[in-house]
């Protein structure tokens, strides 16, 4: 217990003092704080833009072109005034930056469209459009002699109705359940591979030599693993922290609808499923990389060492996203009971629809199971590794030793 202390407390205080990461954990707290304070900001430019649009819908007028005088009788009162007599002047206008978008109407429900660069979010063309197929709408309906408000009054009849949701909601659950695998795809990938680095950089040092005369193999990987497991702990707490700072003082400028995707989704059942899924996945991935970088010699292999990891975890990540589109489909059921991708699956799954006890707890002892098997094997591994020095180990070599 006392070596495991003194590797534990060796790497958590390397970790604390390192420069790398005190910046990017005030970098990532910032960006969080800013993230929560949107809302706000977008508030107190709303007031102004309001006022804009308010001013621009009153004097809403297009830059149009009639074809005929009978079209500008008709349209105009809705439409405006003819800006330019021609097309070929309405463009010139446009080259000549006097106006940014124009329009040549043909007929009732026939125009073109001129601008010099052509936006995708053309709002004011649409509008346009709207417009003009209203008022050819109307005057088709006076040609028939029909009633256009009682027309619009039977197209727009509202239908009134609820919605009753016996088990859970899925687009509540939407914005934890994509801060989560976030947060978990950070924490892994950040600290797996600075797990792998510090395992290869011994090893390249030969320090781990000198390490594993005084000290187990055993107590090494595991205080290795609980420094790191704890350091990102501390981070994405502290990240967390700010985060939720954020969001209350800046509370009042959610959306409504906003704040009960976020406050309506979280209940304490939930929250402990995150949380034993979350750490054990973690714990999981950490020991994987540990015994990967045991596998080579030089701090410049790691990279190659851990690709193969590194594919499967973004694998979990793409399923994880998928969990979030169709939490009920056949694959993510699949998914939630394999351990390297359960930890994400199960939990959105839990949160997104209603899941079986029995297989959240089926899920669990499978994630357990193979933290251990893996954390057995990562040891084996890094033994193994310690006593072999040059070129990458491959895995055959390692399952050769098993037979020996």
């Amino acid at each position: 217990m006392k070596q495991f202390k003194n590797v534990f407390n060796f790497e958590i205080k390397g970790m604390l003092r390192s420069k790398n990461m005190i910046i990017t954990t005030i970098i990532m707290a910032v960006i969080l704080f800013i993230l929560t304070s949107i809302p706000s900001m977008i508030g107190l430019f709303s007031g102004d833009e309001t006022t804009e649009e308010a001013t621009s819908v009153a004097s809403e007028t297009y830059t149009v072109v009639y074809d005929t005088d009978q079209l500008e009788e008709t349209l105009a009162p809705v439409l405006g005034e003819e800006a330019y007599p021609s097309q070929e002047e309405l463009q010139e206008a446009i080259l000549n930056e006097e106006v940014e978008l124009g329009f040549v109407i043909h007929d009732y429900s026939a125009y073109t469209a001129v601008t010099y660069d052509n936006s995708l979010d053309s709002f004011e063309q649409m509008m346009f459009e709207e417009e003009l197929a209203l008022a050819n709408q109307q005057r088709l309906f006076e040609e028939e002699g029909i009633d256009s408000d009682k027309v619009y009054e039977i197209m727009n009849a509202s239908i009134t109705s609820e919605m009753i949701t016996l088990g859970r909601d899925a687009g509540s659950g939407f914005v934890i359940a994509f801060a989560v695998i976030f947060i978990m795809y950070m924490l892994i990938l950040l600290y797996g591979t600075n797990v792998a680095t510090s395992v290869a950089r011994e090893k390249d040092s030969r320090t781990m030599e000198l390490l594993i005369t005084s000290t187990k193999p055993k107590i090494l990987i595991l205080g290795k693993v609980a420094a790191a497991g704890l350091m990102g702990v501390l981070q994405i707490t502290t990240l967390i922290l700010v985060a939720l700072v954020g969001f209350l003082l800046n509370k009042g400028s959610y959306p409504s609808i906003l704040l009960e995707m976020i406050q309506g989704s979280m209940t304490l059942d939930t929250l402990l499923v995150y949380i034993i899924f979350s750490v054990l996945g973690y714990i999981l991935y950490l020991f994987i990389y540990a015994s990967l970088g045991s596998l080579v010699s030089k701090v410049e292999d790691v990279s190659s060492a851990v690709a193969p990891i590194t594919f499967l975890f973004v694998f979990a990540y793409l399923a994880a996203t998928l969990a979030m589109q169709m939490p009920d489909s056949m694959a993510i059921k699949v998914t939630s009971f394999i351990p390297f991708v359960s930890l994400f699956t199960m939990p959105i799954r839990y949160m997104l629809t209603t899941v079986p006890l029995v297989s959240v707890l089926v899920s669990g002892v499978i994630m357990v199971a193979t933290v251990i098997l893996f954390a057995a094997l990562s040891i084996y591994i890094y033994r193994f590794g310690s006593l072999n020095y040059g070129n990458k180990i491959k895995f055959k070599e390692i399952i050769k030793s098993f037979k020996n």
